[in-house]
């Protein structure tokens, strides 16, 4: 995601099980923003589905996350950005607020 659109981005990124080992990018919003990840096989329904990990930004903050052996995720890999860090929160980022968004998977 070279930026963010002004929504909350949900974006299925690998539609079958697989193993995500690093996210970066950078958070040019004034205030933190919320990357989730959603284990499913289609774009998440932000606020209905769970997010399987949801990672706080700070605020014009370069972000890098590594797991080394790979998180798992059995059905795909899927993302949103939101404005609020509750797993029904579907606050919208503005766009431009997060550049350079990056998942390495297999």
């Amino acid at each position: 995601l070279v930026s963010a659109a002004g929504s909350t981005n949900a974006t299925s990124v690998k539609t079958s099980a697989g193993r995500l080992y690093t996210v970066h990018g950078y958070n040019a919003a004034a205030a933190t923003r919320y990357v989730k990840l959603y284990d499913k096989t289609s774009a998440p329904t932000v606020g209905t589905d769970t997010p399987r990990k949801t990672i706080a930004v700070p605020a014009s903050t370069a972000f890098a996350l590594d797991w080394h052996n790979g998180l798992a995720f059995a059905a795909g890999i899927g993302f949103a950005l939101t404005t609020g860090a509750a797993d029904n929160d579907t606050g919208a980022v503005t766009a431009g607020d997060i550049l350079g968004l990056n998942l390495d998977y297999i």
